[in-house]
């Protein structure tokens, strides 16, 4: 339910970042949503096919969900197009369990099975507004090399380099105030603005992305959905300047 509750959510704002510039010529399309079940390698097969088509294509996916391990099978798609892929991570959580409730494939093991792909290194991944980690985890970044950036620095973050980047933004980065429709919001996060700010500093081609969490069940006024379609949007914007 998550992606329908940002489509309706992006309805209400006008088709222009909030510098002003107007999406509305932009070569962009709305695929709608993918049949899944849920066996969890079937989903997850439907969607790497589905991501790396369209990535196959030239053109940059941005993958509205739901729960938070889509991403393992995104990256996996767009790390086959882009093998110096780098991983940026907004999200409360650093996601680093090797299981999580017996689960391998859970939310909570996203980043410990990236690190697992052929070819990536801890160094190609920046975990960003994390608040929520455990000793054991923080053991596994600190082995691995991922870098990471907690809630309370956020404001001096910048990622700039000349390496295709896949972001993917968990909102529960931010703080439930400001997004309070997720399964796991953790007080203490960064503000709406915070984030926005975050993620114009993130200097790279951006090659893929998504945007993962939103659960309309727990958002009855919707803005949480609104926080996440204003990312959807800035995050075109972030494109279109980007390939200006």
């Amino acid at each position: 339910m998550g992606p329908n509750a940002v489509r309706r959510m992006a309805e209400s704002l006008n088709p222009c970042t909030e510098r002003a510039l107007d999406l509305s010529d932009l070569n962009a399309l709305d695929l709608g949503d993918l049949a899944l079940n849920n066996r969890v390698k079937q989903a997850f097969g439907v969607i790497r096919s589905a991501v790396g088509e369209q990535v196959g294509r030239g053109t940059v996916p941005i993958v509205l969900g739901g729960d938070h391990s889509i991403t393992i099978p995104c990256f996996e798609a767009v790390l086959r197009h882009h093998p110096n892929l780098h991983l940026v991570y907004f999200d409360a959580h650093p996601d680093l369990y090797d299981r999580f409730e017996g689960d391998p494939f859970s939310h909570a093991c996203v980043v410990r099975r990236i690190l697992e792909m052929d070819g990536v290194k801890g160094q190609q991944i920046t975990q960003v507004g994390i608040r929520a980690s455990t000793p054991a985890q923080q053991a596994v970044a600190q082995d691995s090399g991922t870098h990471t950036v907690p809630a309370w620095e956020v404001e001096p973050f910048t990622f700039e380099a000349d390496v295709p980047v896949y972001v993917s933004f968990d909102i529960d980065v931010l703080d439930p105030a400001f997004a309070p429709g997720c399964g796991n919001p953790v007080p203490g996060g960064v503000s709406t603005r915070q984030a926005l700010d975050a993620l114009r500093r993130v200097r790279a081609p951006i090659v893929g992305m998504d945007v993962v969490e939103v659960n309309p069940l727990l958002d009855p006024q919707g803005i949480t959905a609104l926080a996440a379609a204003r990312v959807v949007i800035e995050s075109l914007g972030i494109l279109v300047e980007n390939t200006a």
